[in-house]
C-alpha cells in the first residue's frame, strides 16, 4: 500500500479506536513511523496550499466579476489595494492571468493583424522614374525627442527638404514628402518620382501611398541594397555627426533652424564625392538645366 492508502487507513481505523497513536498504527502495520509522520505532514501542507490557492481563485473571481473590463494588470492592481487593507497575500500577475484563462474570464482581446505590407523591390525591378528617398531619424533634445524627415534626390545627392516633427505619423511623412517635390517643381522638374523608403508604419500607410501615387510611384528599399536606402542612411549620418551633434540643439525650435541651416551647407558648400567633389545643389540645377533645353 501507498503512504497516502496507509494514512487514509489510519484515519479510518481511528474513528473505532479514537486513542490509536500514529506510531501503533506504524508498528502494527510494519512501516517506520517517520514515513507516516513524514508523509501526513506533508498531506497537510499540500491541504492549506491547495486551500489557499482556492481562496485567492475565489477573489480573482469575485474582482473579475465586479470589474469585468478590466484587463488582468488592472486586476492585479486592485487585488493589491484590498490586501493591503486586508492583509491577505496578493495572488501574483501571473497567477492573476492564468486563473482568468481558467474560469474564461476576461479572455484577452483578439490580435490585431497587420494589414499586409509590400515586400522590399529588388533594384531590377524599381519603376522608371526620378527618384526620391525618405526617412526619419531621432533625435533626444532637452525639451523632449524629436524626428526630423530627410528628404533626399538620389541622383544629385541633394536634400530637397527637412521637416521636423514631434512623432511620426504618415501625416508628417505626407508634408516632409510634398515640401521636396515642391522643390524640384520649382526648379522646373515635374517629372513622374519613384519614391523609396523602408517599411515603417508612417510609410506603408494608406495616406502616404495616395502621396506617392499623385507624384509617381513607392518602392520599399532596404540599406543593403545598391542604390537602396543606404545613401540616404548616409546623409543622416551627416546631419547628425558632423552637424546637429557637434551643435547640440536643446529644443525643436532650435533642431528646425539646425536642420534648415545644415540642409543649405550640405547642398551649397560641402563637396560630394559621387558629384565629382561637386556640391549637389549645382547638380541639381545642371539637371534642371538640362530639362529646359530638351
Amino acid at each position: 500500500m501507498s503512504l497516502e492508502e496507509l494514512l487514509d487507513l489510519y484515519e479510518e481505523v481511528r474513528k473505532d479506536h479514537p486513542k490509536l497513536s500514529l506510531s501503533s498504527f506504524a508498528r502494527e502495520a510494519d512501516i517506520s513511523f517517520w514515513k507516516l509522520r513524514d508523509a501526513r505532514q506533508q498531506a497537510n501542507l499540500k491541504a492549506q496550499r491547495i486551500a489557499a490557492k482556492q481562496d485567492r481563485q475565489e477573489r480573482i473571481r469575485n474582482m473579475a466579476l465586479s470589474y469585468p473590463t478590466c484587463g488582468y494588470r488592472s486586476l492585479h492592481s486592485l487585488l493589491r489595494k484590498e490586501s493591503r487593507k486586508t492583509g491577505q497575500p496578493c495572488p501574483g500577475r501571473h497567477e492573476v492571468r492564468l486563473t482568468l484563462a481558467q474560469l474564461n474570464l476576461n479572455p484577452p482581446l483578439p490580435r490585431r493583424v497587420r494589414c499586409k505590407v509590400a515586400g522590399v523591390v529588388p533594384a531590377v525591378l524599381w519603376p522608371a522614374g526620378r527618384r526620391i528617398q525618405i526617412d526619419a531619424t531621432r533625435f533626444a533634445l532637452g525639451d523632449g525627442v524629436s524626428w526630423a524627415y530627410v528628404v533626399l534626390d538620389v541622383e544629385t545627392r541633394a536634400v530637397l527638404n527637412i521637416h521636423v516633427v514631434r512623432s511620426l505619423s504618415a501625416r508628417s511623412a505626407v508634408t516632409a514628402l510634398r515640401g521636396g517635390i515642391d522643390e524640384l517643381k520649382k526648379l522646373g522638374i515635374e517629372e513622374p518620382v519613384v519614391v523609396m523608403s523602408d517599411g515603417g508604419s508612417d510609410f506603408t500607410s494608406h495616406e502616404f501611398g495616395a502621396a506617392c501615387d499623385e507624384v509617381g510611384t513607392w518602392a520599399r528599399a532596404k540599406v543593403s541594397q545598391k542604390g537602396g536606402m543606404g545613401i540616404l542612411e548616409r546623409v543622416n549620418r551627416t546631419l547628425k555627426y558632423e552637424f546637429i551633434f557637434r551643435r547640440e540643439p536643446k529644443s525643436k525650435a532650435e533642431l528646425s533652424a539646425e536642420c534648415a541651416e545644415f540642409r543649405t551647407w550640405y547642398n551649397t558648400v560641402r563637396p560630394h564625392s559621387a558629384m565629382g567633389y561637386d556640391c549637389p545643389w549645382a547638380k541639381l540645377l545642371e539637371v534642371a538645366e538640362s530639362l529646359k533645353a530638351a
